[in-house]
């Protein structure tokens, strides 16, 4: 997912994708993704052999330097190669750690919170200023995230900044420019987030 989020959904499983992030379906996996509204995604198909299972792929710095690439060539030999290259590494990919499982219809005022927030996400957006243009209250939406998304909205923000920032990482932005365009005061600031986030997840 380069740009923005969306939900898919299949029999008992379901994840929210947000941008930097990769998700492997199998083949022949019957489900629907429902696409958030200003996003922009890649679609890649590997070898029907497969017999990974759905879920989030952690994504490597050459996997990003792959995709990042790819939009910028043409039909040809050299697009072909990248795209073998990509599927070898998508099948090699390491699942990421199991995340809270989330309801199976997202309720539409939930939807357009994720949808504006994904647009621009920045650590300084609070929950109440989402709230104004999703016609519920606070404490309504706090019950969502945590009924819906099995989260706190801080957790969840946490979350897609950090997957913006990595991506923005893997495609050669400097930390100064990270750390204005995701809202941290300075660059020692956005590196301390990080490297906090980056423990917990390697401590779960």
């Amino acid at each position: 997912m380069h740009e923005g989020g969306g939900v898919i959904t299949g029999g008992a499983a379901s994840e929210l994708l947000v941008a930097g992030q990769l998700c492997f379906i199998p083949t022949g996996w019957e489900h629907e993704f429902r696409v958030l509204r200003h996003s922009r995604l890649s679609l890649i198909y590997t070898d029907s052999s497969t017999s990974a299972p759905f879920g989030l792929r952690q994504v490597t710095p050459l996997l990003a330097g792959l995709f990042a690439r790819l939009s910028d060539l043409e039909e040809g030999t050299e697009q072909e190669a990248y795209l073998t290259v990509i599927g070898h590494e998508l099948v090699r990919a390491t699942p990421q750690a199991a995340q809270p499982a989330l309801a199976a219809n997202l309720d539409p005022r939930l939807l357009r919170v994720l949808e504006r927030f994904c647009q621009a996400p920045s650590i300084n957006t609070t929950l109440a200023e989402l709230a104004m243009d999703c016609g519920a209250s606070l404490r309504t939406l706090n019950r969502l995230f945590l009924q819906q998304l099995g989260c706190t909205f801080r957790q969840w923000r946490e979350q897609v900044v950090m997957g913006r920032a990595r991506q923005l990482q893997y495609q050669g932005v400097t930390s100064v420019q990270i750390a204005d365009l995701l809202g941290y005061e300075d660059p020692a600031t956005f590196s301390r987030a990080l490297q906090r986030f980056a423990r917990r997840g390697s401590a779960s």
